[in-house]
């Protein structure tokens, strides 16, 4: 399969420069822009921002406006593309779409995150904050046998005011000869 190539060029722009895509769907909360600001002081950039060549030295971002709002008057690395206004619109509702279908191997992040040494106390909560503990699952205990709970069943959900209302119901119930267990959410 051929794919085409739709980034022409590389280039430094002042962020102050790009032109904010005013269809940009998403939006950036403190925590983010917290996040980004961390990372970007302790590394750096170590991705470019995606352009469209608008014409007359213009260019339009399509990813990577919180690092442009963030660098304010900084060239930063920009990808530059050829992709026209339509095709531009189809990559800012996608981009981020297909990469947040990725799933997360939470025990090789925290692998990775454990590897990862730095003096930075922003940076070290960062990384706190990505880590998971994998719940471990309870020892298999021998319990009551629901298996007709997997049979193709028809219930009722009854929303009671007290616990004591509820009992009283369930008692009821089960006297009427229905099976019923209690539930509370």
């Amino acid at each position: 399969m051929e794919i085409k190539d739709r980034i022409k060029s590389f280039r430094r722009i002042k962020a102050s420069q790009l032109i904010p895509n005013s269809r940009n769907w998403r939006n950036h909360p403190a925590a983010q822009e917290t996040a980004l600001r961390t990372i970007l002081n302790e590394i750096g950039f170590a991705a470019a921002c995606l352009v469209r060549d608008c014409g007359d030295g213009k260019y339009e971002l399509i990813d990577g406006h919180l690092r442009a709002n963030i660098a304010e008057d900084t060239k930063i690395p920009c990808l530059i593309s050829d992709l026209t206004a339509s095709e531009a619109d189809q990559v800012l509702a996608t981009f981020d779409s297909i990469t947040s279908l990725a799933e997360t191997d939470q025990s090789a992040l925290n692998a990775l995150l454990g590897s990862i040494t730095t003096e930075s106390e922003d940076l070290q909560g960062l990384l706190q904050n990505l880590k998971s503990s994998s719940p471990e699952l309870p020892d298999q205990e021998s319990g009551i046998d629901e298996t007709e709970l997997l049979t193709e069943r028809f219930s009722v959900l009854v929303d009671c005011q007290a616990e004591a209302e509820q009992l009283t119901l369930l008692e009821y119930l089960k006297s009427a000869g229905y099976q019923c267990r209690a539930w509370i959410s």
